[in-house]
């Protein structure tokens, strides 16, 4: 009897609690989800990073971005060592499943969805306090500043692209339908814009990095430039050389390129790289370790897979070796730009550096290491570059060939530069000639030619004479 009446307690216990479906559906206040996790500034900083972090993904900054532009720009020619789908790019002979572009495609798109993430959970965030409203406008513009930076690429490498302005697909159709460029120019026009109202000057320099109002500017002025909207062009470039900005050219122009340009007055958006040793991440990272295998780290593996002495992938082409050749600006025979010498190593009759490990830290006893070993005007060792039809003409610029006689591992730290000062003033030189503004455009590029001590041109001529001497002073 005993055993029934408990047996009958326990019925009606269970009976009693299957009636309440709450109870059986408890929430784990523990567990976050898309609707409850952003709800304070480090939540939206981490997705902001996040954002931030698809610049060093496959296809980008890391690796596959300055072999994507470099072969088909004919700035690089192939190595022997160049194989696969890299090789394909040089050749031309890729289709629509070759990795580095379908890479880029993916990242591209991936950068997209994480902004618009960024900028839809922020309409549901209301902060209280000032200081986390002001953050708020910031990482919302920051969001909107890589969103556009994505979609200006896309559609500037690939014309009409899908174009998804958030988060989720309609009724789960992921297969959605190109938009026209024009569109999708407009819609990064209206991101650039935002952001430049709300980004700020600077930052701090534990946040150095991150996009500036200066960088919303600079990617507005290249973006009309793009659609030939001379004036507006002119009109946005123009704000980056007076007060609020204090952009200016470094003193050495080879700073630019080296470890030297971390926090550079000259950089306007950049792409932070640091190797930080293997305790915190894998130097390897490039090939598909972002995010998964690869630990904390940003560098890149240019260095390595551009150096002659390393993996040696790459030569400059002949014709970019060329380009530093030209008529004289002041008339009288053939004039050797000397930002050659700082651009790549070759022989003296192209102009390029022809000795390296300038800075490197050997002594006398252990200099010479299978290459001729020369002291310079102070006595300082540094070995010629061995020069013959194997090396040819190699990559200087982002290597570390002055500091070390080899890489060793693709490990640099030197920053990318997406858009420098010296770019803006050439851009807006671009925009004035179109205008036919000549005088105002020769002074911007007098300007970027004296930092190397490039002799000054005294006039542009015709306005298609103009177009070329702006061609030949790329930055």
């Amino acid at each position: 009897m005993k055993k029934l009446v408990i047996f009958m307690l326990s019925l009606v216990t269970m009976l009693t609690w299957s009636c309440k479906e709450d109870v059986l559906n408890l929430k784990n206040e523990n567990q976050y989800d898309f609707e409850t996790y952003f709800a304070s500034a480090p939540q939206f900083n981490e997705a902001v990073i996040a954002t931030y972090s698809m610049l060093l993904k496959r296809g980008m900054f890391a690796r596959d971005w300055f072999f994507i532009f470099d072969l088909m720009g004919n700035d690089a020619e192939r190595d022997a060592p160049l194989l696969g789908d890299l090789l394909e790019l040089h050749n031309f002979s890729f289709g629509p499943a070759n990795q580095p572009i379908t890479d880029l495609w993916r990242s591209l798109y991936q950068m997209v969805f994480r902004a618009n993430v960024v900028i839809e959970r922020a309409e549901f965030w209301q902060p209280t306090l000032p200081a986390d409203r002001a953050l708020k406008a910031q990482y919302v513009a920051e969001a909107r500043f890589l969103r556009g930076f994505a979609y200006f690429y896309l559609a500037n490498l690939l014309g009409d692209v899908p174009l998804q302005k958030n988060s989720t697909f309609e009724q789960g159709n992921f297969q959605i339908g190109r938009t026209p460029q024009a569109e999708v120019y407009a819609f990064v026009e209206a991101d650039f814009r935002a952001a430049a109202n709300d980004l700020p000057i600077s930052y701090d320099a534990a946040n150095i990095g991150r996009a500036t109002q200066g960088a919303a500017i600079a990617m507005l002025g290249k973006l009309y430039l793009y659609q030939r909207r001379w004036a507006q062009a002119e009109t946005e470039f123009a704000k980056l050389t007076t007060a609020p900005f204090s952009y200016r050219l470094l003193n050495k122009y080879d700073d630019n390129f080296s470890t030297n340009n971390v926090g550079s007055a000259e950089a306007i958006f950049d792409i932070q790289h640091k190797w930080t040793g293997w305790g915190n991440g894998n130097a390897f990272y490039m090939f598909n370790g972002q995010e998964f295998w690869g630990g904390r780290t940003t560098h890149t593996g240019r260095n390595m897979e551009y150096g002659w002495n390393d993996w040696r992938n790459v030569f400059v082409s002949n014709a970019a070796v060329a380009a530093f050749r030209y008529d004289h600006p002041q008339g009288g025979g053939i004039y050797t730009d000397p930002r050659a010498r700082f651009t790549f190593y070759g022989d003296e009759a192209s102009g390029g550096d022809t000795g390296f490990c300038h800075d490197c830290p050997e002594t006398p006893a252990d200099a010479n290491r299978g290459y001729t070993a020369q002291r310079d005007a102070s006595g300082k060792i540094f070995y010629n570059y061995p020069f013959n039809a194997a090396n040819g003409y190699r990559f200087r610029k982002y290597n570390n060939y002055e500091t070390r006689e080899q890489e060793g591992l693709p490990s640099s730290d030197i920053n990318t530069q997406v858009i420098r000062y010296a770019d803006v003033l050439l851009m807006l030189a671009e925009a004035q000639i179109e205008q036919n503004k000549l005088g105002q455009a020769l002074q911007h590029i007098n300007t970027v030619r004296a930092r190397v001590g490039a002799v000054p041109y005294t006039a542009l001529g015709s306005q298609d004479n103009a177009r070329t001497i702006l061609r030949r002073n790329a930055p």
